[in-house]
């Protein structure tokens, strides 16, 4: 049974806490951190990688001392918007007035706290059950998360790549999670070397040495109770490994593993892209519902050379709905003289789920993003959708940006398309009258862009879908006619991966064309004259 107290009446966890006054933190250590009765490991393991950066408690823990008028702020990112949440003092608790859910060593709140910050945010303690260290990480640095599968079913990995990408997350001092669960790995192995099978660790060093393998790792278990060991390491390596990172090495659940080992016991990577003097704009809108609706763009203007982290986060109502659709971002520099997009640079991403980004530098000059996803596209035919439309865009940067949000007609985001379709387009299949671009599969939404290279005549072009499953197309449809004009380009589809009932997504199609002296309404028919994203578009 659980019952609601306020602080006063909570008895301490311990009999070490028993003569201890309540503080917000004080010096806070990973292995400060229980779990408690809920679910929510996800959720903790974030915490204790924050925790070994205490000026990032600073930021989320707005009230700073425990005060007699028992109200709490602590800032959390919810959907990609930072929100002041407001507490109470009163927690559940156990029949024995102790804390049910998590606690922290020496009466800190700062671990209860949070953790009642995103129940709160999320309707309740039960719905933090389940999670990924990544969102919790996102939850507490408002930053995304680059997850690496390390032993992924259907690709092969470069492991070395892999080496290097953690070199440099270490030396830029990057949050960096790791988990156990290889289901290659039998717990009677995890428990004859000391590691817990599936448990959340920290990664706080990576280490070159001229000697075997030579690369090694730091890890810290937040629980403080691993004793891991591997002959690899001798005394000698140890020794040395002690002393380059004395004060690490020596502090509670921290070991030693060669990266060969850890890519056996552990099942994936979490690096989080944030860094704490980078600056961020966040901006509110919303995925359009048809071809012909205004699309929110935003410029930006970037004065030199900088590292640029580009955020699409979707806003769930719930953490517990699987929503599947698939979003996307388009990136193009904007020419300022001709106000022509994409000459210059193009970035294109797209995912299915909530989050979608992008890391990389860009040049001075002046940009243009604009998310979209036609999954949320309607037909007159459809029921009332309740899903919300709404998406936080995020960009990180190391130097500040002016920039605003503006509402632009759909043919920018149709000219932005169509030159990410021709750089991405791996084989542009070529006629002595047209080229036909399309993306790689692997992207989660492909484009698709016929070209009329002809001077006096019309393109006819058709496509057809004989295959489809679990996909959404632009058009609603899966059999277009489109007569494209002289010397123009037109985005014939866009096509989305989406999940129904977990089933597997797949197409083929087959194209013809023919050349023509006249014009022909389009099948479905394009309303051109409204801005119609799939109108054709001069070049």
């Amino acid at each position: 049974m659980t019952q609601w107290l306020p602080l006063t009446e909570i008895g301490p966890s311990t009999h070490l806490d028993d003569h201890l006054p309540w503080t917000i933190y004080s010096s806070p250590e990973p292995h400060d951190i229980h779990q408690g009765k809920l679910g929510d490991c996800w959720l903790m393991a974030a915490l204790a990688l924050i925790t070994e950066r205490p000026q990032m408690l600073q930021h989320i823990l707005l009230t700073k001392n425990v005060n007699q008028e028992g109200v709490y702020v602590v800032r959390i990112c919810h959907n990609g918007i930072w929100k002041a949440v407001l507490l109470d003092e009163c927690f559940p608790c156990t029949t024995d007035n102790r804390l049910v859910y998590s606690r922290a060593a020496r009466r800190q709140l700062y671990v209860p706290l949070i953790e009642k910050a995103c129940a709160k945010l999320f309707g309740s303690y039960a719905s933090l059950e389940g999670g990924s260290t990544a969102e919790g990480l996102q939850l507490l640095t408002g930053a995304p998360c680059d997850r690496i599968n390390l032993h992924p079913s259907n690709e092969m990995l470069d492991f070395d790549i892999i080496w290097a990408k953690l070199l440099s997350a270490c030396e830029s001092k990057l949050l960096i999670g790791a988990s156990t669960g290889c289901s290659e790995t039998n717990r009677s192995e995890y428990k004859l070397v000391g590691l817990n099978p599936n448990h959340a660790f920290t990664v706080l060093v990576a280490k070159a040495l001229p000697v075997g393998d030579g690369r090694f790792l730091l890890v810290r278990d937040p629980h403080g109770t691993t004793d891991y060991s591997e002959a690899l390491i001798t005394p000698s390596i140890r020794t040395y490994l002690h002393s380059i990172h004395n004060k690490m090495s020596n502090s509670s659940g921290t070991f030693w593993i060669t990266w060969l080992s850890f890519l056996h016991y552990f099942d994936s990577i979490t690096i989080s892209t944030y860094v704490s003097n980078h600056f961020d704009i966040r901006e509110e809108a919303q995925f359009t519902r048809s071809p012909i609706e205004s699309v929110p763009a935003y410029y930006f203007t970037v004065s030199k050379t900088s590292l640029i982290t580009v955020s699409l986060v979707y806003h769930r109502h719930s953490r517990k709905n699987n929503n599947q659709h698939t979003q996307s971002f388009v990136l193009c520099d904007v020419d300022e003289k001709t106000s022509n997009v994409g000459t210059k640079q193009v970035i294109f991403e797209s995912r299915r789920g909530t989050l979608t980004y992008w890391s990389g530098s860009l040049r001075p000059g002046a940009y243009v993003i604009i998310p979209f996803s036609v999954s949320f596209w309607k037909t007159s035919n459809d029921r009332k959708d309740e899903r919300t439309t709404n998406y936080t865009l995020v960009i990180h940067s190391n130097i500040r940006l002016d920039g605003v949000l503006l509402n632009e007609p759909p043919t920018l985001l149709t000219d932005c398309l169509i030159a990410a379709t021709i750089k991405y387009c791996d084989q542009p299949k070529k006629t002595h009258s047209s080229v036909l671009y399309t993306t790689p599969r692997r992207f989660d939404a492909s484009l698709i862009v016929v070209e009329n290279q002809l001077i006096n005549h019309y393109l006819t072009f058709n496509m057809t879908i004989t295959e489809g499953g679990s996909i959404c197309h632009s058009r609603h449809t899966f059999r277009t006619s489109d007569c494209v004009p002289p010397r123009h380009r037109q985005l014939i589809c866009i096509l989305e991966w989406v999940h129904q009932r977990d089933e597997v997504a797949y197409m083929s199609y087959v194209t013809s064309q023919q050349v023509t002296e006249g014009w022909h309404h389009a099948i479905p028919a394009i309303a051109i004259d409204q801005g119609d994203l799939h109108s054709p578009r001069p070049f």
